[in-house]
């Protein structure tokens, strides 16, 4: 098993930060890879999207 090479992750990880500050002087703040909402799981409780559903199914 090779061992990845150092040098590769450090340009990457170098373009990535010139990326990141050239968005910063462009808007002031950082836009991409920023969501403005966090995903909600469908798994976990929700007392508002479930009362939501049984009303659509009343109305049905």
């Amino acid at each position: 098993m090779k061992k990845p090479k150092k040098k590769q992750f450090s340009t990457l990880k170098s373009l990535l930060k010139a990326d990141r500050e050239k968005e910063i002087k462009q808007y002031g703040k950082q836009v991409s890879m920023r969501p403005s909402r966090v995903h909600k799981s469908k798994k976990d409780y929700d007392r508002k999207r479930n009362r939501a559903i049984e009303k659509d199914i009343d109305n049905d």
